[in-house]
């Protein structure tokens, strides 16, 4: 994987985005380039051959406290529009097969988070989520009580997906 490419393109890239953390798979295919795209095209076919994150009992959603995660979804409710680092994150399950690959988009990641940095860019902050509240608590903030009855058994899941899904479609940074 060309690392200095996927930097370029990255930083060329990065401050138009308009709804960070919530990104595309277009998006993400543009920030980083068809190569870092095909890596985690591949990894995604990967995993839904293998049920990695389906029938993962530890789940890597509430360990990071993402606010959006229930027990009670089949599948994260923001999939289409899911933060770069929940793209970009493959657990110990994944490194079995291809290790070489999953450190190689560690690096890509990190690497352009710590280039954009020094190059002054406010959008670079915003990869680091979730949790989503420091990045946006408005987001959070209309979704949280939709998710507290879904934990609670008082909201069926798939409608509380349409109502998340509604709130992030119109989502827009404070700071973009």
């Amino acid at each position: 994987m060309d690392k200095t490419k996927a930097i370029q393109i990255f930083l060329e890239r990065v401050e138009h985005l308009t709804r960070l953390p919530l990104i595309t798979d277009a998006e993400m295919q543009s920030l980083f380039g068809e190569e870092v795209a095909a890596a985690l095209d591949l990894l995604a076919r990967l995993n839904e051959k293998e049920g990695f994150c389906q029938n993962c009992e530890t789940r890597c959603c509430p360990a990071v406290r993402c606010e959006l995660y229930a027990p009670q979804f089949d599948r994260c409710p923001i999939h289409a529009l899911r933060p770069p680092v929940c793209r970009l994150h493959y657990c110990h399950r994944f490194f079995k097969n291809d290790d070489t690959l999953l450190k190689e988009l560690s690096d890509v990641f990190f690497d352009c988070l710590i280039a954009a940095d020094y190059q002054g860019s406010a959008k670079a902050r915003l990869f680091d989520s979730p949790p989503l509240a420091m990045c946006c608590p408005g987001l959070v903030s209309t979704t949280s009580q939709w998710m507290a009855s879904v934990k609670a058994g008082t909201l069926d899941p798939r409608e509380a997906i349409k109502l998340i899904k509604r709130e992030v479609e119109n989502y827009r940074p404070v700071t973009s």
